[in-house]
């Protein structure tokens, strides 16, 4: 007994001191003449013989540490592109002293000489990762004065509709992080109201690993606000004034005025000290855009006649955007090895839309001949349309280093979010020969709705250094959401009861492995993934959902277990190129607003629906990337993708005409569109996507991106086969000039194809940005800018849609073409001041610690 208990001493002593003999280098990179920090740095640390034995990159905020290095004398070489490497030697870790800070390393811009003139060099604005491409925004000048949506309308791979809607390689289903952190609001929303000034860089992950949440089609995009200051007090303010007043108007027919201007600030603090860190921030936004609409859709009636009801509208069509946030934290590092963060965030958003739409009906032909002129009629429809939320976020995070090798991360988030939106319709009688609306309503219908969010994630992660190159990684996440809601309809069109209640709740119960590694010279993260998702949702008001062969049940129920496995590889193929491939499965399930049975008519052509029968997609993504670096300054990258989606989610339209279902004519005695969403066939994208970092020396750079793929559609909406493809592309250009020392110029430019859609196809679109910055030197810390925004007026949003029936023939129609008034001039200005001025090594938000 004794002799195995000494034994085992013996053992567990060893053991100990094998793990003790270990030893860190850690450090800070900073540029040599602006005093910022470098990211992305590559740190390599070699013996006393040369060779290499670890490496890594610097974090966001220049900072690196080297973990798990056995007691010896080694050097250290620091390098990135555009600057000159560092090497520090005779760097010794021994018993006494295992761990080795080397203080703050300036990195000093690489000089060439090109006839006769000194060229400096300047950072990228792109570069790749072995699950990521990461994004600087301090090149993106023309967005400041926006929100989150305007920068990551300049990355190359994410398009922003002039709606605000977001998507991803044509996809707007993706989950977006904020600092780390997965949150319950909508991924537009959420965008639209983080400041464009407050960000630092955005991570697009499209096929992210097993760590990550597999929601979404477009995978993950984490927005990093900027780092949390230097030691001491940190303030920064800015303000925003603009707009196009030349685009102001009045609707002629309701009075009502519409002013096209935009103002905002905002106002952050931050203190460190060693052991803490408070920060806290308020944001304001306001934007009015004003535009007109011109529209004509048709409605197939009498199927043997072929005749069809038109409805042709044109007028005015206002938006209003209102954001305003606080944020406030506290980081303490606890002690030497453990640290807790806490975290708030209240947002509040309203934003709306009106529609002052004429519209000229009459039953013809589908080409509008043989026109009805004594079934004419002209109708004035102001339709006003607005949408409310307030959004409180709670974080905690807590994190402890058991060891030099062992890391246990536990977090929770507590959200709660009030949604509603209100939707007022009026029709007047409108007199085409005297072009004046009549002053009495003649039909009226009002909805809304109020939708509230409870929501509740846990996350525990712990990672263990296998040995010098390995890491295995593995957790669990618990992530719940309920909304329970109202929905009101009040009307003088429909005798039948539309108004309805919802009580959905989500659970996805997760856990996942992952393991990072190295052979010879490939590196690789090989990771899986399952998720047990149980969604329930109880319907108060059955009886018009039969409208798309529904089963009108009161309750729906999905539980299901899935599995997503995901790989990512790295290999260098020269000392400046390397290929990197990686695949994953990845679900979309529903949102409630697909989900939720609520009967609203938007326009007075088209009613929405949701369907409570939608089942979730599934995706398989893959790709592979050529990354190069040119010469000392440039970079190329080069990926091929494919995405390929199953049980695909269409947005879908038909007619209630067409609809063969008695209780469609009891509830909606008109002729109109009713548009809902189908699990309808599949979809495939296949295409691939260019990154260039062009630097023109010291006088600026451009950095180019684009992408070209083959999209298709194939499925059964209504019995009706469709099939159909288009090639899509998109080009993104972000010129930065340095005229002088403090006055830079900035221009980007952005355009996308055509595409189709499950029932027609979306037109091209373009826009294009300028704007002047300039950095007194007389005025440390102010910086002041002149921004033009659509400064071509070229703001233009054209869509089709259109349906078929078994017979092969049209049963409706639809055009509608939105144009957004331009240009529009910014005038920013924003003030820095760091009380103390000294550069030390910056604080950062923990959950962002996973995307480095």
């Amino acid at each position: 007994m004794n002799t195995k208990f000494s034994l085992l001493t013996l053992l567990f002593l060893f053991t100990h001191l094998v793990f003790a003999q270990r030893g860190d280098i850690s450090g800070s990179i900073i540029d040599d003449e602006s005093n910022e920090p470098v990211p992305f740095a590559t740190v390599v640390i070699l013996d006393d013989s040369s060779e290499t034995v670890k490496g890594g990159i610097s974090s966001d905020d220049g900072t690196f540490e080297i973990e798990n290095l056995k007691l010896g004398t080694y050097s250290v070489q620091i390098s990135f592109i555009g600057y000159q490497t560092i090497n520090l030697d005779n760097i010794l870790l021994t018993k006494n002293t295992p761990d080795v800070n080397v203080g703050v390393v300036n990195l000093k811009p690489q000089l060439e000489a090109l006839n006769e003139v000194t060229v400096k060099a300047v950072k990228k604005t792109a570069s790749t990762g072995i699950d990521r491409k990461t994004y600087s925004t301090n090149d993106f000048e023309t967005a400041k004065g926006g929100n989150a949506a305007d920068v990551l309308n300049r990355l190359p791979s994410v398009s922003v509709d002039p709606s605000g809607n977001v998507s991803v390689r044509g996809t707007s289903d993706f989950m977006v992080y904020l600092n780390g952190k997965p949150t319950q609001m909508d991924a537009n929303t959420l965008l639209n109201q983080i400041a464009a000034n407050s960000i630092n860089k955005v991570d697009v992950i499209t096929v992210p690993t097993a760590r990550f949440d597999a929601q979404g089609k477009g995978g993950i995009i984490n927005i990093s606000t900027k780092t949390k200051g230097v030691e001491g007090l940190s303030i920064s303010a800015n303000g925003l004034i603009g707009g196009a007043p030349w685009a102001n108007k009045t609707d002629k027919y309701s009075g009502y005025g519409m002013n096209d201007d935009r103002y905002g600030g905002g106002l952050n603090l931050v203190y460190n000290t060693k052991k803490v860190s408070l920060y806290g921030g308020f944001n304001y936004n306001k934007k009015n855009v004003n535009g007109k609409r011109s529209g004509d859709a048709r409605v197939l009636v009498k199927e043997p006649e072929g005749e069809y009801f038109h409805m042709v509208a044109a007028g005015e069509r206002p938006e209003w955007y209102e954001y305003y946030s606080a944020n406030a934290g506290i980081d303490f590092d606890l002690g030497e090895r453990d640290a807790l963060a806490l975290s708030y965030f209240y947002g509040n958003r309203t934003a709306g839309r009106a529609a002052y739409y004429v519209y000229n009906n009459f039953f013809a032909d589908a080409d509008k001949s043989n026109k009805d002129d004594a079934s004419e009629t002209w109708i004035y429809n102001p339709n006003i349309d607005n949408r409310y939320g307030k959004y409180h976020t709670l974080n905690a995070d807590y994190s402890i280093d058991f060891n030099d090798t062992s890391n246990l991360k536990i977090a929770a988030t507590y959200e709660t979010s009030d949604l509603s939106r209100a939707l007022v319709n009026e029709n007047y009688s409108y007199d085409p020969d005297t072009d004046e609306a009549g002053s009495v309503v003649e039909q009226e219908y009002s909805l809304s709705d109020s939708t509230p969010l409870k929501g509740f994630r846990f996350a525990i992660d712990y990672s263990k250094d296998i040995n010098e190159t390995d890491v295995l990684s593995f957790g669990a996440q618990t992530n719940y959401a309920n909304i329970a809601g109202d929905f009101k309809f009040n009307n003088t069109l429909v005798t039948k009861d539309l108004d309805n209640s919802i009580d959905l709740t989500r659970t996805v119960y997760a856990a996942y492995v992952d393991y990072t590694g190295k052979t010879g010279k490939l590196d690789y993260i090989l990771g899986l993934r399952t998720e047990y998702g149980d969604q329930s949702m109880d319907v108060s008001n059955t009886d018009y959902l039969t409208l798309f062969d529904n089963a009108g049940q009161p309750n729906y129920k999905d539980r299901k277990l899935d599995v997503f496995p995901s790989a990512h590889l790295s290999y260098p193929i020269s000392e400046n190129d390397k290929l990197i491939l990686a695949a994953s499965r990845r679900v979309n399930r529903p949102s409630v607003t697909n989900l939720a049975p609520f009967l609203y008519r938007r326009h007075f052509e088209v009613y929405v629906l949701g369907d409570p029968n939608l089942e979730a997609e599934y995706l398989n993504n893959a790709e592979l990337t050529y990354d190069t670096k040119i010469g000392n300054s440039h970079t190329l990258s080069l990926t091929g993708f494919y995405r390929g989606t199953d049980n695909a989610v269409f947005r879908v339209n038909t007619t209630t005409t067409s609809i063969e279902n008695s209780d469609v004519h009891d509830i909606l005695q008109e002729n109109v569109l009713i548009r809902s969403y189908t699990n309808a066939g599949n979809s495939t994208s296949l295409g691939a996507e260019l990154n260039a970092n062009i630097v023109t020396g010291s006088f600026g750079k451009i950095f180019l991106g684009g992408s070209l793929y083959h999209f298709k559609i194939k499925g059964d909406v209504f019995g009706y086969a469709v099939n159909t493809s288009s090639t899509n592309w998109t080009l993104k250009g972000n010129l930065n000039l340095n005229i002088s020392d403090p006055l830079k110029f900035s221009f980007d430019y952005n355009i996308k194809s055509n595409t189709v859609t499950s029932q027609g196809a979306n037109a091209r679109f373009a826009m294009a940005n300028a704007a002047i910055n300039y950095k007194p030197k007389s005025l440390e810390g102010w910086d002041f800018s002149l921004r033009g925004l659509d400064i071509f007026s070229s703001n233009l949003e054209g869509l089709d849609t259109n349906a078929f029936n078994s017979s092969n023939e049209q049963i409706f129609y639809q055009e509608t073409e939105y144009t957004r008034n331009g240009p529009i001039v910014e005038l920013g200005v924003s003030y820095t001041l760091n009380m103390n001025g000294k550069k030390k090594k910056e604080k950062e938000f923990e959950g962002n610690k996973h995307f480095k």
